[in-house]
């Protein structure tokens, strides 16, 4: 009888059908809306199916999008009103706007902020969730919206995570039980002079669903099980090559202005390509977060 929770999630059929699956020639094509305030319901039951078996969905009106929008595409997916995180409700470097719409655009000649906020600098981001102090699970949908493109380069990155972790546990369960350990993982604030920091399991079931905050960042410290301190280190290298360009479980690509991305936030991670910038039309997105789960519709 299964009696751990790998134990359980690799027994659990359920679990396993509900971890989403790359398809690059059906995903990557964005799914047209002619307006975010006026897509039909056979629209946005397509856009909602894509996110629940791909974990994410591209769309696309052809113009560039304002905070209005972003509001007015979470308003037609019913996600409700945009979550916070305290770390940017607190005065400083990075905050979030009064609707809680975020605008991220790299700010000319900030070279210590950059290095501390990968989101508003020109760096590339390691593989991360959004709410990185959050709890696994606290922040199920991030909502994307290109205003305009870098000069050159800032592709997406996505990656499967939660697929990945299946594929590691097949192969090495130990690896895989050290990453669902209660405190695996610890992300660290680096914004706003907070110190704060959140300790938790990278990988977890939670109602059913295989969940993840697993990130690759500056700003992450693994810790080892007692027993199998090399488990860690096995896993983090394994997930590390299925992350790899060419692995089925990461695609790239990159948004031109008025596309978005909706993705399931606590089933895939992200990351973005290093770019150089126009300086009289920088690159800028806006970003929301949100707690309704799309994919459990």
């Amino acid at each position: 009888m299964p009696t751990t929770a790998l134990d359980r999630l690799l027994a659990d059929d359920t679990v396993r059908a509900s971890v989403p699956a790359f398809d690059a020639h059906r995903d990557l094509i964005p799914l047209r809306l002619p307006a975010w305030d006026t897509a039909s319901t056979e629209t946005v039951n397509a856009l909602t199916g894509r996110v629940a078996t791909a974990g994410f969905a591209l769309v696309e009106t052809g113009t560039a999008p304002g905070q209005d929008d972003l509001l007015g595409l979470a308003g037609l997916l019913d996600l409700g009103e945009p979550f916070v995180p305290p770390l940017y409700r607190i005065p400083g470097s990075v905050q979030v706007g009064t609707a809680g719409v975020s605008q991220l655009t790299a700010t000319p000649g900030a070279a210590a902020d950059a290095a501390r906020h990968p989101a508003t600098s020109a760096i590339g981001q390691g593989w991360h969730v959004d709410g990185t102090l959050q709890q696994l699970g606290e922040v199920r949908t991030s909502l994307l919206l290109c205003v305009r493109p870098a000069a050159t380069g800032g592709q997406s990155l996505l990656f499967n995570a939660t697929a990945a972790f299946l594929d590691l546990a097949d192969h090495d369960p130990a690896a895989a039980a050290a990453l669902m350990a209660p405190s695996a993982l610890v992300r660290m604030a680096t914004v706003n002079g907070s110190n704060d920091s959140t300790a938790g399991p990278a990988f977890a079931v939670t109602g059913g669903q295989l969940l993840t905050r697993y990130a690759r960042t500056d700003a992450d410290r693994w810790f080892p099980p007692s027993g199998d301190p090399a488990a860690v280190d096995r896993a983090l290298a394994r997930l590390d090559e299925l992350a790899a360009p060419g692995s089925p479980y990461r695609l790239e690509f990159t948004m031109t202005a008025g596309q978005g991305l909706v993705f399931a936030n606590s089933r895939l991670c992200h990351g973005r390509a290093a770019y150089t910038d126009d300086s009289a039309a920088p690159r800028t997105l806006l970003r929301g977060l949100f707690t309704t789960d799309l994919t459990t519709r």
